[in-house]
């Protein structure tokens, strides 16, 4: 009997989107219910994709461990809900918030009521339907990278005015294996797609620019993983 082969993630998988540097694509791109319904698979279904994403949490929970006085966090974009229960279940107050709806159906069914989730918001990152200062903190994962620099500035501002003290964020940069073999790669002329990160000098003007202090820079994995969960505090 012919054994039916297992599907796998990948590069066809209608939740992938284009390598396209056009925040208002990727802003169009993840409002589908098709994107939303097949997500999860494509992000977190491989043994691969699952590690990383638990060491990205694990990242998450030591840039938390460095803050104080957290009762309230918004998880922006929260997508389809990966770290919202899970912060919930550390005991903090949580709203989820996406520009998706899709996403955040996709959350809600998955996560059902929970004492500590304090509900959904359609929100899109440029302009917060939130008053000042009400949050405690505000999460920021797997996003900014979307986002051109003065656009991701303006964003970080409306988050540090929601926000009363703290930001988790997470960025993708220069120091790792990745972007040193694209380097090599585009010297010999076979890098085709530009592979943009950040450096510390860029991440430190940004966070200047919003108003914002940079408190810790923590690596998911070092050398070989080009992402950092950032813990900032806002200036007031």
């Amino acid at each position: 009997m012919k054994q039916e082969k297992v599907r796998k993630p990948g590069k066809k998988d209608p939740s992938r989107a284009a390598r396209v540097a056009d925040y208002s694509y990727k802003k169009r791109f993840y409002q589908s219910g098709t994107v939303a319904d097949d997500y999860d698979f494509h992000r977190w279904g491989s043994p691969q994709r699952a590690r990383r994403n638990r060491a990205k949490w694990k990242t998450i929970l030591a840039a938390l461990a460095q803050t104080e006085g957290v009762g309230t966090i918004l998880d922006l974009p929260c997508g389809t809900g990966r770290f919202t229960d899970r912060l919930v279940e550390c005991g903090y107050q949580v709203i989820g918030s996406d520009i998706s709806l899709e996403m955040m159906q996709q959350a809600n069914r998955r996560i059902g009521p929970m004492k500590g989730l304090l509900g959904f918001v359609r929100a899109d990152a440029e302009h917060l339907p939130l008053p000042d200062s009400s949050v405690d903190c505000i999460m920021s994962i797997r996003f900014l990278f979307h986002v051109d620099p003065v656009t991701r500035v303006r964003m970080l501002k409306d988050m540090g005015r929601v926000s009363r003290r703290w930001l988790i964020l997470d960025y993708r940069h220069k120091y790792s294996y990745r972007y040193a073999m694209y380097r090599l790669r585009r010297l010999v002329g076979l890098a085709k797609n530009p592979l943009v990160r950040v450096s510390r000098a860029q991440l430190q003007q940004e966070a200047r620019d919003a108003g914002l202090k940079v408190r810790a820079v923590l690596p998911v994995a070092r050398v070989f993983s080009d992402k950092w969960v950032v813990l900032c505090e806002t200036s007031r």
